[in-house]
């Protein structure tokens, strides 16, 4: 079996995956944030800075993902993102905001199969890279995912991620899994089955609905519950020692941003992004959460942190 950790636009950044993989383990792979692919004249560095291999421990297997609708555009990215030593390029077809299905991208381009079928056309000629896709169960309904799994099954895919969830969902309501195991069926690529395990028993009973399955891809439940991925392997760590654990983890991103954004407040409207997930098995009674939320100032947040991490504090497990 296969852990994999989602890309979560704005979070798993490279020093994220790196202190996620030095202090909790348990992933197997990491996709990155996607990269929107745009109509330019030659893809710079600057451009694909959070993959650099400088950036990413070579402990950390990462997968870049890309964000685009036009298989030449993709496919200009893919080739500048393969020199640097990656073979596997994601595409994203799953992304359920707005602002990009708006533009025919992410699940947005789910109702639309030709458009898929003349991008995979031009995007799977690439010879330096392969191509995995990571969708949802479609756009409005799941018949969208019935079809584009039509064309999917066309091309030589090196896998599909499908988040048990329609675009339009968000991230609301239950998964659907019987929709899942219809698509999952028609699907003649490997799949990795991702949506809403947030604890061991929630995989378990996942997981037991889809045994042909090998793969799973964690998101939101191992940014709240980092000792998840270990756990579900059969690792389990100590309560005791959670806090501790966290607490490093929680210093090593407070010194990677402190040393990368300019301003108390930018850094600590960052530092709370980290807490809307990691606040849940720390924070029992909301308070944490409401005084951090009022930090604009670094010494104020460092007071709040250090009393949420004192010797006596309890991580709470699901």
């Amino acid at each position: 079996m296969k852990l994999f950790l989602a890309p979560i636009q704005a979070m798993t950044a490279a020093c994220y995956r790196n202190a996620f993989a030095k202090h909790f383990g348990g992933i197997d792979a990491y996709y990155a944030p996607f990269i929107a692919a745009s109509d330019i004249k030659k893809v710079s560095h600057k451009l694909l800075k959070d993959i650099l291999p400088e950036r990413n421990d070579k402990s950390v297997n990462l997968v870049p993902q890309l964000l685009g609708n036009d298989g030449d555009q993709f496919k200009a990215y893919a080739y500048a993102i393969s020199e640097m030593g990656y073979q596997e390029i994601n595409w994203n077809i799953g992304c359920p905001f707005p602002m990009v299905t708006n533009k025919k991208r992410g699940s947005g381009i789910l109702p639309y199969p030709d458009i898929i079928n003349k991008f995979l056309e031009t995007a799977c000629s690439g010879s330096t890279y392969t191509i995995s896709v990571k969708m949802r169960l479609g756009l409005n309904d799941t018949e969208d995912g019935i079809r584009v799994m039509n064309i999917l099954n066309q091309y030589p895919l090196s896998g599909v991620i499908i988040h048990a969830r329609t675009g339009k969902q968000m991230y609301e309501g239950k998964v659907d899994l019987d929709a899942f195991c219809t698509l999952s069926t028609e699907c003649k690529h490997e799949v990795t089955y991702n949506g809403d395990i947030f604890t061991h028993n929630d995989f378990l009973s996942i997981s037991s609905r889809v045994p042909h399955l090998k793969n799973f891809m964690l998101g939101r439940g191992a940014l709240s519950d980092p000792f998840l991925p270990s756990s579900i392997k059969g690792h389990d760590v100590q309560s005791t020692d959670k806090v501790k654990i966290v607490h490093k983890f929680h210093d090593e991103i407070f010194e990677y941003y402190k040393n990368t954004l300019s301003g108390d407040k930018h850094l600590c409207d960052k530092m709370k992004e980290f807490w809307d997930f990691m606040h849940i098995h720390l924070d029992q009674d909301g308070k944490l959460m409401k005084k951090i939320k009022k930090c604009n100032r670094t010494s104020d947040y460092l007071e709040i942190v250090s009393k949420a991490f004192h010797s006596d504090a309890i991580w709470k497990d699901s």
